[in-house]
């Protein structure tokens, strides 16, 4: 059996399925292979937090947020299960010494028109009874921010581009690759043909360009997360926080349930093969991550550690996405520096463009892979 196709997307976590959607909707026949589910599989989109923050220090990569949150409505209007986006909102805690970094992300905020304000320590009380800052530190927060349920997100996502015309095939075993005037892909599961290709593989993407003899140089990290039950006075109020952010070691959370809430953090950097990595978080970080959370939550009791996970995100020299061609018709979209729930759709609208022969945005040229070429990047 041979299946043609104008475009072969490798991956199919958010960045392969949105760039699939996208060219699907412009009339551009495509097909998505991947080597396991990635429901139940080994990749790192359905171990996100889901959360979707304008908290950046470049307004470029807010307008790119901005985008993947019109995606996810979109495909949420198309589907007949209804979610909500959760507008919570994201509340940064800042040094005050740290003036020039927060600078960046206000002036960023104020460029891409979102809404954020300061908070002291007195006006935060008022609004959120159970946080509570130290003396050297300021709150932001970012209004337009908020989360979804990813267990619920994703599975739609998953499911609707199965749906359309586009096809989806996941346990792929790629046995050779043959590029003459087209890219010719022998499987487990027959021939697979097309005119373009394009890597959207995440941790695994160098594995993946190496059968296409390419190199594509990025780092890897492991992240962690943990969700914690809680109780005490105001553990009622905890599903009407905000999305937390601590901007001096990088801990985020955001509510879970009435009774809990999820707590990221602990990045650290791999080197060994992907298909090594162990999903399972260390005890230190269970440690650490209670540790935070009663300094966060003072009034709070933290009962137990209710769940924990770990996942791989991979991340650029510049700490900036990668979008464009690797060589001629080869292209790759990946390195969101663990954001990608937020930025692979509005990539994905951007290498679509490009795909397309349509005219970028300006933004493009941000991420565009050609700015490492004289770098020894790729």
């Amino acid at each position: 059996m041979v299946m043609d196709s104008e475009v072969v997307v490798l991956g199919s976590g958010i960045s392969g399925l949105s760039t699939a959607y996208f060219l699907e909707k412009a009339g551009c026949k495509t097909i998505v292979l991947d080597t396991s589910d990635p429901i139940h599989g080994i990749g790192s989109t359905i171990r996100s937090a889901g959360i979707i923050s304008h908290f950046f220090p470049f307004p470029e990569e807010i307008r790119i947020v901005q985008n993947s949150l019109k995606f996810y409505k979109e495909i949420i209007g198309l589907s007949s299960e209804k979610i909500s986006y959760n507008n919570s909102g994201l509340l940064a805690i800042c040094p005050k010494s740290d003036e020039k970094r927060l600078s960046d992300f206000t002036t960023a905020m104020s460029s891409a028109n979102v809404n954020y304000h300061h908070l002291d320590n007195t006006e935060l009380k008022k609004i959120y009874h159970m946080l509570s800052l130290s003396s050297n530190e300021i709150a932001i927060i970012s209004e337009d921010s908020g989360y979804f349920d990813i267990n619920r997100l994703f599975p739609i996502i998953f499911n609707y581009i199965q749906t359309q015309q586009n096809r989806l095939f996941t346990d792929i075993k790629i046995k050779n690759v043959q590029n003459g005037n087209s890219f010719r892909f022998d499987t487990n599961y027959g021939e697979f043909t097309s005119d373009k290709v394009i890597i959207a593989g995440g941790a695994w993407s160098d594995k993946i360009a190496k059968l296409f003899n390419c190199n594509i140089k990025f780092n890897t990290y492991s992240t962690q997360a943990a969700i914690l039950s809680i109780s005490g006075p105001f553990h009622r109020h905890v599903s009407s926080l905000p999305i937390l952010y601590k901007m001096n070691n990088g801990l985020y959370g955001r509510p879970f349930s009435p009774s809990s809430f999820l707590f990221g953090d602990g990045t650290r950097k791999y080197l060994d093969d992907p298909n090594n990595f162990k999903f399972e978080p260390e005890e230190s970080f269970n440690k650490y991550v209670l540790q935070q959370a009663i300094e966060l939550f003072p009034n709070i009791s933290v009962n137990s550690l209710q769940k924990s996970w770990s996942g791989l995100y991979t991340s650029s020299q510049d700490l900036r996405p990668i979008i464009g061609e690797l060589k001629e018709n080869l292209f790759f979209m990946g390195c969101f520096n663990g954001f990608g729930i937020m930025l692979a759709p509005g990539c994905s609208q951007l290498l679509s463009d490009i795909i397309l022969n349509k005219t970028p945005s300006p933004d493009f040229n941000c991420f565009n892979i050609k700015r490492f070429h004289n770098k020894n990047i790729l």
